[in-house]
């Protein structure tokens, strides 16, 4: 949830006259595009900065939460960046779909763990709050990064 401020946050203020005018900020869309990129560059850079406190967060039953912490970083770098170029977006969209959907396990434990693992001084609730949050990112990702434009473009040129 606290996550979703700052994404709506990016998305409001490239929403302020200077920066819509910019040719890469012209749509919803590319706004919301840049907004997950930042986000998504952000999240991924925190990673790196604290990798401890997201190692808490991994099911003790995967190996090396270390390097997946990594690993999940570099994913989120990687897919933030090609989130800000509208060639790479669908691509880009499609790679953060598949971390989210790869992370959900790690907010469910941090959800049933009860305080034993918070990564963030926030009440219980938040980390269960957290897990539908998870949909709302998917929907915003896909839509962002053009999924259904690109799905309708190849579905024409199979048939057309």
């Amino acid at each position: 949830m606290t996550f979703a401020l700052v994404l709506l946050t990016f998305f409001a203020l490239l929403h302020l006259p200077p920066l819509r005018r910019l040719p890469a900020l012209t749509t919803a869309a590319d706004r919301a595009a840049v907004a997950s990129g930042l986000f998504f560059i952000g999240a991924g850079l925190l990673h790196f900065l604290s990798p401890a406190r997201f190692e808490a967060m991994i099911p003790p039953q995967l190996p090396a939460p270390h390097f997946l912490v990594l690993l999940s970083g570099v994913f989120e770098v990687a897919g933030g960046v090609g989130m800000l170029l509208r060639r790479t977006r669908p691509l880009a969209a499609l790679g953060l779909i598949a971390l989210l959907l790869a992370i959900l396990p790690a907010n469910i434990h941090e959800a049933m763990a009860n305080s034993a693992s918070h990564v963030l001084p926030l009440p219980d609730w938040y980390f269960w709050l957290r897990i539908p949050f998870q949909g709302v990112y998917l929907a915003w990702v896909a839509w962002a990064g053009g999924l259904s434009r690109a799905i309708g473009r190849a579905r024409l040129a199979a048939h057309g």
